[in-house]
């Protein structure tokens, strides 16, 4: 597959796969795509993609501000202005807030050589009890560690699992997972698929059962279920500079590229 053609695929299943989940609404304009939530504030769940260079800033964040949220601008390689994008996101003016890497993973006739180094009895449940997820999930990830690439969790999330809907599930199939070892929940993490993507998301490590090779246990056991799914690609995005995206690295996850976050400052301090 053209790698252009890879991110295209890519990039359709990031938006689109979070409908009914961490989105509530995508608009579609000829010279961006914007989408927003109506729990979680932060820059993960509102924001604007596949901006050109027509696009307008001022009409976007008149959007955003009617649902009072601030937006997020992502940076793709599909844009025509990635090149340009440390001139047009000054650094006196805007923040960026994320440097994302996306990666996959399709080497599935060696997954079961992918060494844990895990001494534990580690399985994934599939469950369907929001709150408990919820309540894992925000422990996991408000860890206020600097070693974490999310560190400070919006609370959002919490409304985020309880009240989701499936009514969104048509094209795309999700699925929840407790992480568990010896019956004791240590974590969770979240499949979402389509015919050719298996989307891998929300994995946390409760943070006193990490360093013990239970993240990578849960990924090798998703993969897995990938394989045994027949999907094409396995597909995650993680904050790169972080140890998630060199744990990723060492299972066999491929960078494909890395997309940028930037908020306008101004607006931030509002």
């Amino acid at each position: 597959m053209k790698e252009i053609e890879l991110l295209e695929m890519l990039n359709k299943f990031y938006i689109y796969a979070n409908e009914g989940l961490y989105i509530d609404r995508i608009i579609k304009d000829a010279t961006y795509t914007m989408t927003y939530s109506n729990y979680v504030k932060d820059y993960d769940c509102n924001y604007a993609i596949d901006i050109n260079s027509n696009a307008n800033f001022d009409e976007i964040e008149k959007e955003m501000q009617k649902v009072n949220r601030i937006p997020c601008y992502i940076v793709t390689p599909l844009s025509n202005i990635y090149k340009a994008r440390n001139a047009i996101f000054d650094k006196n003016k805007y923040d960026e807030v994320s440097n994302e890497v996306w990666q996959i993973y399709e080497d599935f006739e060696n997954v079961d050589k992918i060494n844990s180094k895990c001494t534990l009895d580690v399985e994934l449940e599939k469950t369907n009890d929001m709150k408990k997820l919820s309540e894992i999930t925000y422990k996991s990830f408000c860890t206020g560690d600097e070693l974490d690439p999310y560190g400070d969790f919006d609370s959002g999330y919490l409304k985020l699992y309880e009240n989701y809907d499936n009514k969104f599930e048509t094209i795309y199939t999700r699925e929840f997972y407790f992480i568990k070892v010896n019956n004791e929940i240590v974590g969770c993490t979240v499949s979402v698929f389509n015919d050719e993507i298996f989307g891998i998301y929300g994995i946390a490590i409760m943070k006193e059962y990490r360093g013990k090779g239970i993240g990578t246990e849960a990924i090798k056991q998703q993969l897995k279920i990938c394989k045994q799914k027949n999907k094409k690609v396995a597909f995650l995005q993680t904050e790169d500079g972080f140890y998630p995206a060199d744990l990723y690295r060492k299972i066999g996850f491929k960078d494909v590229c890395n997309v940028y976050y930037y908020v306008k400052k101004e607006l931030e301090e509002k």
